[in-house]
């Protein structure tokens, strides 16, 4: 069984009810989090969901950010009987440009080739026979921030962003209960936290850049930067 948590902020007109309707089974629970949304969410959410089995929901009372919102939802998973039964927890973006039929490829992937690990990224690598559909922008500003986390941080992950992830439950506190330096790029202190040594990236068959991101990256990169350079000096001091 795997346990998703799904931060959600003001998904009203965007959130595709019918694929995680269909998603939802006895193998695939998710926890949505409201992370304060101003329109009608959270009603949405309740009104769909609310007599589902498979499906929680967390309301949060104010707008905290996606890191908020995740770390939140993933300790909320701790006091959900169901959810210790697991054998993943993970995190995915509430857009789904990562299809949730991705999930039994990330297990079968870990099985067959890093059974070890216990934390596998989505990764965004351009193959053949895959389908990753970015703009080209977005594209070069990912390999860019890719190489700046390399030197600076010492992340060896091709993508580090991709919304993604799925981990082992024990792992939860050590990634989680401590907040976050960055509203946005956490999963990177998530994988410096846990250490690299225990994940796998696995490249995703199709990948779907859907519009209305809250994230504006031109507004958004100094803000980013800040948070590569406080994130170094916390956890890569030594270099």
């Amino acid at each position: 069984m795997t346990f998703l948590v799904v931060p959600c902020y003001n998904e009203e007109k965007r959130l595709d009810i019918k694929a995680f309707q269909k998603a939802l089974s006895p193998d695939l629970h998710i926890l949505f989090v409201d992370d304060g949304s101003k329109d009608r969410t959270v009603q949405m959410l309740k009104d769909n969901f609310g007599n589902n089995p498979y499906a929680h929901i967390l309301p949060l009372a104010k707008n905290g950010g996606k890191a908020q919102a995740v770390r939140l939802g993933v300790l909320h998973l701790l006091k959900i009987p169901e959810a210790q039964k697991a054998d993943w927890w993970g995190f995915w973006d509430a857009d789904l440009s990562t299809d949730l039929n991705e999930i039994p490829q990330f297990l079968i992937y870990q099985k067959t080739f890093a059974p070890q690990a216990s934390v596998i990224c989505g990764s965004r690598v351009y193959r053949l026979g895959s389908k990753i559909r970015r703009s080209a922008l977005r594209h070069y500003l990912g390999r860019g921030f890719a190489t700046i986390v390399a030197h600076a941080l010492q992340v060896e992950a091709y993508d580090t962003q991709c919304g993604a992830k799925l981990f082992k439950p024990f792992l939860a506190e050590k990634g989680f209960q401590e907040s976050f330096i960055s509203p946005w790029i956490f999963d990177i202190e998530v994988l410096l936290r846990i250490g690299q040594d225990h994940a796998v990236e696995y490249p995703l068959a199709k990948w779907e850049d859907v519009p209305g991101s809250k994230v504006k990256i031109g507004r958004e990169i100094f803000r980013v930067l800040r948070d590569i350079w406080l994130i170094r000096q916390k956890y890569v001091s030594k270099f």
